[in-house]
């Protein structure tokens, strides 16, 4: 039977919030392998750190709604101030967890490149809504789900992507506000956070540039692809480890988030769409023809030279 989430707020809204939280706490506590071939900044990370590292970001997103809910934002309040939200919750969960590994916070000027993870990949404005107001806010205009009634499980994988997707921001700013290789290395061995497949300087070496250049690509090429196939990419927290999946989702008024480069590749995969079949159709036909040519041509050939043999033949009788 399929459990749906409540659709205004009330009691039952505020039971399944709590139960949301409280399950998500007790899939912490499972394997956090990475098993995708997508590259996480936690995968460089212990066991143990990265569990902490989920606690920390699950916890700050509990504050969050509470904090909202107090504040008593209506939703066009709440849409205006998503953004500010997302970096301070980024914000807040780094020095949450410089504080747990007892290492001093970065200046907040570090965070200037924190605005390029305020996008939809990590979905904070829908979560919010749903737990705030209910899943009947979007009943006449469904920004993500396309379902009137929206399943419990959904609600679920919109709080594993956020919490597997912020800790990896998390985690690459304290990679990228490391200088070099060596104190990277240094950084990781002296506070006990590295994962024994990356004790030297070449496996981290190796592990950074892979990142950075997942990074680019995912950013620039397969965001905007996703967009314009109305797709999104989740992450997920299964018994088997981490898992990402690709579902439908409406993505119509993201393209007005995406930058100049981001918009030239969607532009680029519509004239694909167009060019490409007929392009294919001229090659195909124009193959039929130089195939067509081609045996007769040999037809003849063949004919002529079984005549030729014939005369030859019949001349020397």
């Amino acid at each position: 039977m399929i459990k749906y989430w409540p659709e205004k707020q009330g009691v039952n809204l505020d039971n399944e919030v709590v139960n949301l939280f409280r399950y998500a706490y007790s899939k912490l506590d499972t394997n956090l392998h990475n098993n995708t071939s997508c590259i996480l900044s936690t995968d460089i990370i212990n066991i143990r750190i990265k569990r902490e590292l989920f606690k920390v970001v699950l916890y700050e997103l509990e504050i969050l709604v509470l904090d909202i809910i107090e504040l008593n934002l209506t939703l066009e309040e709440l849409k205006i101030v998503i953004k500010k939200i997302t970096i301070d919750l980024i914000k807040k969960s780094m020095d949450n967890f410089y504080l747990l590994i007892q290492v001093q916070s970065i200046n907040v000027s570090q965070f200037y490149h924190l605005e390029r993870f305020c996008d939809s990949n990590l979905f904070l404005e829908n979560f919010l809504i749903y737990l705030i107001f209910g899943s009947n806010t979007f009943a006449s205009n469904n920004v993500l789900f396309l379902e009137i009634n929206i399943p419990v499980k959904y609600i679920e994988v919109l709080l594993d992507n956020l919490v597997i997707q912020i800790s990896n921001i998390v985690f690459l700013n304290c990679i990228t506000n490391q200088l070099s290789l060596s104190s990277l290395l240094i950084f990781l061995i002296s506070h006990n956070l590295c994962n024994d497949t990356y004790i030297s300087i070449k496996s981290l070496a190796t592990f950074r540039n892979n990142l950075v250049w997942q990074d680019l690509i995912d950013y620039y090429l397969i965001q905007p692809k996703i967009i314009y196939n109305n797709r999104c990419k989740v992450w997920l927290l299964t018994p088997e480890g981490l898992s990402c999946k690709y579902i439908y989702a409406c993505r119509e008024s993201d393209f007005f988030k995406l930058s100049n480069l981001q918009l030239m590749i969607i532009l680029l995969l519509e004239l694909q769409d167009f060019l490409f079949p007929k392009i294919n159709n001229i090659i195909i036909n124009l193959s039929k023809i130089l195939i067509y040519t081609w045996g007769y041509c040999f037809n003849q050939f063949f004919k002529l030279l079984l005549k030729s043999i014939f005369c030859v033949f019949r001349a020397k009788k």
